[in-house]
């Protein structure tokens, strides 16, 4: 029914079925199915307790290569060359997705907003140029779709420039950025020049070692007013196989964090906190799409545009898999793995037909969370 075609057999369609109807279909319109969904979820307050401050909502920018190839693929994709100047010189193609994910739950990371990095000119990009690029599109898109949102982006150093921080103004919306020093090196020659002076630095002993924060504010960057934080943890660490079997390392972390948001003594813990969960765009975004039965690097089509439609689409999918991981009703009693359980969900999409459940399905439910 969705493909508007006639059924050939009583049975889920094939995946030529799928592709037919996807090369047809605009990215754009499965977009805003996903801001649809993302509005719905927001409206009903269920997940207010994820907000900063308890106002502004976390939104984690990052970007991530999809199916790559020697073969050359359409002129929208991007390439690279491995191994320049030697006997072992090859071109590399492949696409590139910069994703927004919006933080509802500690288990539950969904996307928001989508841009797709389309090599247009021909030419071999730098990760870092057009990755700066589809960011600055992105952040037009989202603030079009949700014009009212408080949002706080979190994203990785790249974008420690003047340019987002300009953009964040306009749009009134705050950030956390991972920090390193080659950013902003002024910005980090101020923090050094200071910290001894402003005394803000803090130490808590843990069982098998120790925690620190520190922070500056109001360091000028061309005109623009930031706060560094920096948070550190020393841990004893005892191997427990292998050669090294019973020796015992210290294992030395050591993170530096860019805000907005005004930092004190009371909430530098919680602004680390938040930098942090950066990764959690990595582990629960991509890394679950990858390798978790989503296939997120296959090519499901050789047509870019019903390629762009399977991404959104894994997208939703992952969404309505994160809210069942997370039902605590349905899998308290149930030990299985990630990839049994979604196996499940799968049989029982196969198995039970829709149409003779229409009623059950427009009836009110209510989901409770671990």
């Amino acid at each position: 029914m969705l493909c508007e075609e006639e059924p050939a057999a009583d049975e889920l369609p094939y995946w030529e079925t799928i592709n037919r109807y996807l090369e047809r279909l605009e990215p754009e319109k499965l977009q805003d199915v996903i801001n649809c969904l993302c509005r719905r979820l927001l409206r009903s307050r269920t997940f207010e307790d994820m907000r900063i401050r308890g106002k502004y909502w976390q939104v984690i920018i990052d970007g991530t290569q999809l199916y790559s190839s020697r073969e050359e693929l359409d002129g929208k994709s991007l390439h690279r060359t491995h191994n320049r100047g030697t006997e072992k010189e090859y071109r590399e193609d492949y696409y590139y997705v910069l994703e927004a994910k919006l933080v509802l739950h500690p288990e539950i990371i969904i996307s928001i907003q989508t841009e797709f990095v389309d090599n247009e000119d021909g030419k071999e990009m730098e990760k870092q140029d057009c990755e700066r690029k589809a960011c600055w599109r992105l952040m037009e898109k989202l603030k079009k779709a949700f014009p009212r949102l408080p949002v706080c982006l979190c994203a990785d150093s790249l974008y420690a420039c003047e340019g987002f921080f300009e953009r964040c103004v306009e749009k009134n919306w705050r950030y956390i950025l991972r920090y390193k020093e080659g950013s902003i090196p002024s910005v980090g020659a101020e923090y050094r020049e200071l910290k001894g002076m402003e005394k803000n630095y803090r130490e808590y002993a843990l069982k098998t070692g120790k925690k620190w924060y520190d922070y500056v504010t109001d360091i000028d960057y061309n005109g623009y007013k930031v706060n560094l934080i920096e948070y550190g943890e020393s841990m004893e660490h005892v191997c427990v196989k292998g050669k090294k079997k019973g020796e015992a390392r210290t294992i030395r972390k050591e993170f530096w964090f860019l805000t907005d948001l005004p930092a004190t003594a009371k909430n530098v813990e919680g602004l680390a906190e938040r930098g942090r969960m950066r990764w959690k765009i990595e582990n629960e975004g991509f890394n679950a799409q990858k390798k978790h039965g989503y296939c997120l690097e296959h090519p499901f089509s050789k047509n870019y545009q019903a390629l762009k439609c399977h991404y959104y689409l894994i997208q939703i999918g992952h969404m309505i898999g994160q809210f069942m991981d997370a039902w605590e009703r349905i899998w308290k009693k149930v030990k299985q793995s990630l990839e049994q359980k979604h196996r499940r969900m799968l049989e029982a999409m196969k198995e039970t037909p829709l149409k003779e459940y229409r009623e059950e399905i427009k009836k009110k439910i209510q989901i409770r969370f671990i």
